[in-house]
């Protein structure tokens, strides 16, 4: 709950309990006042902090408190004797345990709702350096919207840049989404999830600061590029690109037209997502290549911005000379792919993904390459106990299933080639471990894998990572920083 929830809570329980038990002189105007103490406070909450329909209960107290006391009244008025509590006046126990029973449901779902469906908070980054955050908008003329019929589209693309900031209070802290009912009905159609279950999103903040002033404590900051998956967001990670940009990286989220949940430009258009049953590596390939075009594209962006002599917010801050790119699932197979076709690239991280698009060399990437996987994703059992809903949902036959399982192990095994390659695996977690998405409800998330034990642990080796790899930290020694983390192996495929 947030501060004046709880502080609702607290004043409708006590209420709740004073005019329903307690032997109250006076019981008709207490009670009138403990009701307009309840809705006093219920408007302060909305006013405040929001109104959102997991407080619907606490919002009810007032109309309660309130029919107590026109009970109360009713009594008077017939000319019974008063008595001296709410819970005397029903004459038998059965009417009493009822009461309180009708009571502590009412409590167990006021203090429930909002809490498995909770306004959450995001961990405090650890780094030195305040977050700013700014959004962008870039448009490539020289290639055309596949997923559109109008040849007259280009491929329009939103950004959002997470960097180290100079500190100022004047400027307010970023929500967490933007226009939420709009990506809620792309969230709705990834995970078949109603729009309203998560509708108190739009309440969560986020610790970067909009628009801030870029930090002068250095001259160049190195650059960190983010895909999430299919139907994920740019800012799916934020635990995550906010830790990165308090440690002095430049983290730019690209959000794929049409594969994210939803993407909304300066003008108000939008691209909603667009499902398309693909299955296997050769239905990804043209895919892949449209998010490594975008990748390419952005990194050509934000390379002219730094070099550009104009004024600009990160003009002259980029260091060219280090840059990396990680990714979410297919994201995470964009950030490999990018390590490989793009030479500017210097380390890419992969958080389980598969590694669509092109083949992987026999002799792995030549440059550091961090792939994370949870457990399950990799466990064979798990796969084989989801073919037959797969089959089913695809038209797909088994076989088709088993030569994607065969190849997908066999390109891992051909990415682990080479010193500077990693393979970590996290014990209990599965695929949406590595997003916030587990932050949304207390209910979601796997057992073992609490999510902010696992947020800390993957900021934790991608900041070592990319600091070995790009800040040229060699006193780093990856193998041993992992074996020293709880709940993760180090695997070689």
């Amino acid at each position: 709950m947030r501060n004046i929830e709880m502080v609702l809570f607290i004043v409708n329980m006590i209420l709740l309990f004073v005019c329903a038990f307690l032997p109250l002189p006076k019981k008709v105007l207490l009670q009138t006042i403990g009701a307009g103490i309840s809705m006093i406070c219920a408007g302060i909450q909305i006013l405040v902090e929001g109104y959102r329909w997991q407080n619907i209960a606490l919002y009810g107290s007032a109309l309660i408190i309130g029919l107590m006391a026109f009970q109360s009244y009713r009594v008077r008025k017939s000319g019974q004797p008063i008595q001296k509590s709410s819970i005397s006046e029903t004459r038998t126990w059965v009417k009493q345990v009822f009461i309180v029973l009708a009571l502590a449901v009412y409590i167990g779902a006021a203090a429930i709702l909002p809490t498995i469906l909770p306004v959450f908070a995001f961990s405090e980054p650890t780094g030195s350096f305040p977050v700013g955050t700014t959004t962008l908008f870039m448009e490539d003329v020289t290639r055309g919207e596949p997923a559109t019929d109008d040849p007259d589209d280009h491929r329009r693309l939103m950004v959002q840049l997470w960097y180290p900031a100079e500190i100022s209070s004047k400027k307010p802290n970023a929500d967490y989404i933007e226009n939420v009912p709009v990506m809620l009905s792309g969230i709705r159609e990834a995970m078949s999830l109603p729009p309203f279950l998560l509708s108190q999103l739009r309440y969560v903040k986020t610790h970067a600061y909009t628009d801030a002033k870029i930090s002068s404590a250095q001259e160049r900051f190195p650059l960190l590029l983010f895909s999430p998956g299919l139907t994920g967001f740019r800012n799916q990670n934020t635990f995550q690109v906010e830790e990165l940009a308090s440690q002095g990286y430049i983290v730019v989220g690209i959000d794929h037209p049409y594969d994210a949940a939803a993407v909304i430009y300066p003008d108000q258009t939008t691209a909603l997502l667009k499902l398309e049953g693909l299955s296997g590596f050769e239905d990804y390939k043209t895919k892949m290549s449209y998010w490594v075009d975008d990748t390419k594209f952005v990194l050509d962006q934000i390379e002219a911005m730094s070099s550009s002599a104009k004024s600009g917010i990160l003009s002259g801050k980029v260091d060219m000379n280090q840059v990396g790119v990680f990714g979410h699932s297919f994201g995470g197979a964009a950030a490999a792919q990018m390590l490989m076709k793009d030479s500017r690239i210097q380390a890419a991280l992969n958080m389980d993904g598969v590694l669509y698009g092109g083949s992987v060399p026999e002799r792995g990437f030549n440059k550091p390459y961090l792939q994370m996987n949870a457990a399950q994703s990799i466990d064979y059992e798990w796969f084989a106990q989801s073919l037959d809903q797969a089959v089913e949902a695809t038209g797909y036959d088994r076989k088709h299933y088993e030569r994607f399982w065969a190849e997908s192990q066999a390109r891992r095994k051909r990415a682990a080639v080479g010193k500077d390659a990693y393979f970590v695996v996290f014990d209990h977690a599965n695929h949406m471990s590595f997003t916030d998405f587990y932050l949304f409800s207390p209910l979601l998330p796997p057992g073992g894998a609490e999510p902010r034990r696992v947020q800390t642990c993957i900021n934790e080796l991608s900041i070592a990572f990319f600091d070995k790899y790009l800040k040229g930290k060699q006193e780093i020694h990856m193998e041993e920083f992992i074996k020293d983390r709880n709940n993760i192996t180090l695997q070689k495929p």
